[in-house]
Formats: C-alpha cells, structure tokens, sequence
C-alpha cells in the first residue's frame, strides 16, 4: 500500500512523528510520501480573531500529490488545528480515500478529532498504523485496530489502548531519504520536490561556537518525560499508561549511528540539536558512555535540554568535553505557590545551584538559554514579582524563553480551568492563541528586560517597587507595554545584526536578509497564511 503523510509543521520542518512512522512503513514493504507544509503563529499575535489557512492553489498541489495514495494521514500540534481540519474537508470533497489523522491533538481531543477524520490514532502510531494497512491491503475488517478510532457512518468505534512501544531500537531512524518528500517553498509559493538544496535551505540553523550561525539536524534519543508538569499533555498521557514504563531510552550506539548517517549523508549539517525532554535525565554511567562514543565518531557542537534537578557538574563536564555548547533549562516560576500549581516544586536554591553550575562552565559553553511562563490566571502581582527576583538573581551571561501559559486540552491546569469557566472559547483561548508571546503588561515586560545582560540590575529592582507597580500595572497601559515590547525586540535584532555584521558572520546575515525578503514577500497576503 502507499500511505501520504502530510505534516502541517513548525519552520524547521523536524515532524519527528511522520518521520518515524515513514520509515517504520517503508521498513515493513509499503510505500510512502511525506509533504511538509512549514508555517508559522506570527500573525495570532497581533491578529487576536485570525484564522490560519492554506491558499486553495497549494490544497489542489496536495490532492494531486495525494491522488496515487491508498490512506492519507494528518499529524499535528493543537496550534494546527485549523489548518489540519481545512486540508481534511478539502481532500475529502476532492478523493474517494480515507483520512487518518495522528498527532498529540488526536490523543488529547479524540471525540474532537473523529468528527473530522475517518479515523484517529491515538498514543504510538508505528504498530496500529502497520496492521491498518495490512488489513485494507487485504481487504479485511479493520475496525478492530487497538489505538485507532473509527468514524463508520457517523458511529464511532473507540479500541482500546495496545501496549507502548519498549525497546526503541526495534524502530528505523527517521526518514531523511528524500526519495518521495515534498516542501511547500515559501518563496516560490507552491509545492516542491525536496532535495538536498532545499533540505539545507529548510534545516533549522542554531549557534555553534563562537556564536556562529550553523545549519543543525534535530534528533530525540528517548520517548517520555521524568516530569510531570500540570502544564503539559505528558501527564495525562502518563496517566494513559499508568502501569507501563513511559520514559524509554535508545541506547547510544543505535542514537550515535543515526547521527554518524546524517552527518555523512549531508555535509551541510554543523550542529546537533538533541529535542528529548530533558538529556541530562540520563544516568552518569549513559551520560559517560554517550559522550566517549560522540567524541569518537561524530566529532559536531551539539544542544540539549535539561532541568534543575538533573543538570549536574559531573554530568555538564563529560557533555561539555564531547561537544556541548548550550543548553536549556526550564524554570518557569520563582513563585513557591506558582511552582506547587505547574507541579514543578523544585526550590529556588536548586534552581540557582543548576544555573551557578553552567555558569562555571561559560568559557566553553553559549549563554544558557532558561524558560519563564507568564500569563497565568491565578497568579498575583507578588507571584510575577518572585519570578522577576529569581531572574535577578541569576549569573549571567543568559538569556530568556517566555512563553504565555496555554491550557492545552487534558493537562491538570487545563482541569483547573475548565472547572472554573476561565475557559469561554477553546479555539480563541487555546488553539489561536500565540503561545510565545506573552501579554502586554508592566511585569511581563521587566522579566522581558531582565533577559538582556546589558540592562542594569539595580534599575529593574527600583521598577518592581511596589510603588511603581501599583503606579504602573494598569490595564489601560497595557497597549503601551505591547509596543515597547515590539519596539525593544526591533532594538535587540537590530543589535544582533550589528554585532553579526562585525563578526563576519556571513551565514548568520544571509539568514537575516533571507527572512526579511520573505516578511516583505508575505505582507499582507492570505497567501502567506501557510
């Protein structure tokens, strides 16, 4: 059988989950063609009621590229909802195949989601995926797939949960193999074959030493989450799989091999760029094992996440010595109370004692990179304000995440929410809503300075005076601390672009001129809504 996966994706276009399904396809006989369809949230943040939607020249590219499939497949993020149900209903009005949607959403919201689609996946997609098709191939009943709901004629037929996938070396390495992949081009404004040009050109770009500008592959070594965070779906699918081990790893030759592939298929590749959770959740012995192996035969500058409990010295020089350059850590609160709701009740010492510890290492390592979530409901102005002082309190050099707290469906804040009716419309609360933009609002906008090293301390104590903070959070300034917001972000890649410029970093300024000619090329059109 031949299955099109289509993944409406972030820019970096890494679509971890048809990737693997891809490959796991291919790798039992069957055929397959992925289309990538990178687009962005820009326009949900100063375009509260917009609703993303692809232009209908590029849906008729995809129906003709769908046209030889026997099963089509849609695979996103909540953020992509719109889209995902555009492209469902025109497909449907347009091809006599059967729609299978997968994804975090399809798990989270199933009774959603097969209102939509033919059929959801929920949980892992590898196996359910497999035996579908094997049953459509030869013609038999398949309505009895574990993970998979059914929509036949309006009833719908919810199978239960099969067991997670154990042992992840039994899985392929994601496919890059390009043979049947398609790209909607941003500038040429349709579909594309992909190549190698138009990989490198699609890859995500990081820092790498010396605050160079690299092209980076993006890989995860392990499935699951050691946190818990009330924020997150991690815990309700946890919950899912009460009695199952959810954090797995893959060993680290069968992670270094996919990485020595990549690195010799595609030269283009400068900089590893490790997307699992939390890396450094490892034990030392596998931390110890993975570094000896990365030094030895991969030899690139790589990323990695960690948190406060689990970044330790030992751990940071073993990394640090096999090619690490930065590293994320997410803290999220300094609020104790705030701390206990996300389920993140990790102390600030512990917190300070992690960041005190990349510190150490600033000579060989990039300014790390910490987390903040704002725009939470239940928190006060004091609870904003020990945020702030955490912030204050951290070495520098670093620099700052904030993303706005979203109620992603099924989470317990989402729970919380729901309970107390903070929640009046999903798709304007939730799904529209740009995550990584916090509100405009007098405290968000002190963390916001706060992240750049320059700024004087002593100042920013001064401004979270109680005195200036009753004088100057006030809801009709909020349009006020939005433009500053706006206006301070233009002052700050301005800089960048100076200090690029005086780098020599020419990679870095093709960059900044390439996205500039898009933003022009894109004003204003409904065109560039993908």
């Amino acid at each position: 059988m031949k299955i099109t996966l289509v993944s409406p994706t972030p820019l970096d276009i890494f679509a971890p989950g048809v990737r693997i399904l891809s490959s796991y396809m291919k790798e039992h006989g069957h055929k397959t063609k992925l289309i990538f369809l990178p687009g962005n949230l820009l326009k949900l943040r100063f375009e509260k009621e917009h609703v993303y939607h692809y232009p209908k020249d590029t849906m008729e590219e995809i129906v003709g590229l769908c046209r030889d499939s026997d099963l089509i497949g849609i695979s996103f993020m909540t953020q992509y909802f719109d889209r995902a149900v555009q492209l469902t209903k025109f497909i449907k009005e347009r091809l006599p195949l059967p729609v299978i949607w997968g994804g975090i959403h399809s798990t989270i919201k199933p009774e959603e989601s097969i209102k939509y689609a033919d059929m959801i996946c929920i949980g892992e997609g590898e196996e359910p995926l497999l035996e579908l098709t094997e049953k459509m191939e030869k013609n038999k009943e398949p309505y009895g797939v574990r993970n998979i709901w059914f929509n036949r004629n309006g009833n719908v037929i919810r199978n239960d949960l099969r067991p997670l996938i154990q042992d992840l070396d039994s899985l392929p390495f994601f496919d890059y193999d390009l043979d049947d992949h398609y790209i909607y081009d941003i500038e040429a404004r349709h579909i594309i074959k992909m190549d190698n040009a138009m990989l490198e050109k699609s890859l995500p770009t990081g820092l790498g030493p010396g605050n160079k500008m690299q092209r980076a592959y993006r890989s995860m070594t392990d499935r699951g989450c050691p946190h818990k965070c009330a924020y997150c779906a991690v815990g309700m699918i946890k919950d899912m799989y009460a009695s199952q081990r959810y954090l797995r790893r893959r060993s680290v030759r069968h992670s270094i091999e996919e990485i020595v592939q990549i690195k010799k298929r595609f030269p283009f590749v400068q900089l590893i760029q490790f997307f699992d959770d939390t890396f450094f959740a490892r034990p030392l012995n596998e931390i110890e094992e993975f570094s000896v192996a990365y030094k030895e035969k991969v030899r690139l500058p790589f990323h990695c996440q960690g948190s406060p409990t689990t970044i330790t010295e030992e751990k940071l020089k073993l990394l640090i010595d096999a090619g690490l350059v930065f590293v994320e850590m997410g803290i999220q609160s300094g609020s104790e109370k705030t701390q206990r709701l996300y389920n993140r009740t990790t102390p600030n010492k512990f917190i300070l004692k992690a960041a005190s510890t990349l510190n150490r290492y600033k000579s060989s390592l990039l300014s790390p990179c910490y987390h903040i979530i704002l725009d939470n409901p239940w928190e006060s102005k004091e609870d904003i304000k020990k945020t702030l002082d955490l912030v204050l309190d951290l070495p520098r050099p670093f620099w700052l995440k904030i993303a706005s707290l979203t109620l992603y469906p099924q989470t317990m804040l989402y729970r919380k929410a729901k309970e107390e009716n903070l929640i009046q419309d999903e798709f304007r609360d939730i799904y529209r809503k740009p995550f990584c933009f916090s509100k405009g609002s007098y405290l968000n906008y002190l963390i916001y300075l706060a992240g750049f090293n320059w700024f004087p301390r002593l100042v920013l104590r001064m401004l979270s005076n109680d005195w200036f903070v009753k004088l100057m959070e006030r809801e009709r300034l909020r349009g006020v601390y939005f433009t500053l917001y706006r206006f301070s972000d233009l002052l700050h890649k301005t800089g960048r672009g100076i200090r690029t410029i005086l780098r020599g970093d020419t990679f870095r300024l093709s960059l900044y001129v390439h996205r500039f000619k898009n933003y022009c090329l894109n004003l204003g059109r409904t065109s560039a809504d993908v």
